[in-house]
């Protein structure tokens, strides 16, 4: 019984073969995937520019309560110092 540190097992082979290829149905599936790629890729890109909205409204209104909130912090002080 050999001990070993380290399980050196050859690799298994691969051997598959394709039973027999159509190019007329690759082109057209081909065709296919490009326009499903192309039609993810815009949904995707849609999503994205709205969501980069939504954080741009987001950001507009935080400021606007901050300028609201310093102008009434500048009013109560100015009011009673």
């Amino acid at each position: 019984m050999a001990f070993t540190f380290f399980n050196n097992r050859e690799p298994r082979e691969f051997n598959y073969k394709p039973r027999f290829y159509d190019q007329k149905k690759e082109e057209s599936t081909g065709d296919a995937r490009r326009d499903f790629a192309r039609n993810l890729h815009d949904e995707w890109q849609s999503r994205r520019n709205h969501t980069a909205d939504r954080k741009n409204n987001s950001a507009s209104i935080t400021i606007i309560f901050m300028i609201f909130f310093v102008i009434v912090l500048a009013l109560v002080l100015w009011k009673f110092f």
